[in-house]
């Protein structure tokens, strides 16, 4: 199997409208294995079938990516969250975190 990482995460909302962050394959897996059962289907099928592959190393976790993120859109629980670009979010270390640092 590949690290199993998403390049990119797929933010989706569950039947609760909670908004969850799937980043990797178990991420994928867990949420379709969670979906109701009335609200599955073929689309649903073959988005799980991707993902147990790719788990697997039959597929590439790219595919899987995919796949997922066709299956959010159809059913209409993905969510298009604008990432922060890494300088925004990544440790900052500055004068002033020097300056506490010497301070004690």
């Amino acid at each position: 199997m590949e690290s199993g990482a998403f390049k990119q995460p797929i933010f989706v909302r569950d039947d609760g409208f909670v908004l969850r962050k799937i980043e990797c394959l178990m991420d994928a897996i867990e949420f379709l294995e969670e979906w109701p059962v009335e609200r599955r289907g073929l689309l649903h099928a073959a988005a799980c079938e991707t993902c147990y592959s790719a788990y697997d190393g039959r597929k590439s976790v790219e595919a899987a990516h995919k796949t997922f993120t066709t299956w959010a859109r159809r059913v209409r629980v993905i969510e298009d969250v604008p990432l922060a670009p890494s300088w925004m979010t990544r440790p900052k270390i500055g004068p002033v975190d020097r300056l506490t640092e010497v301070g004690r």
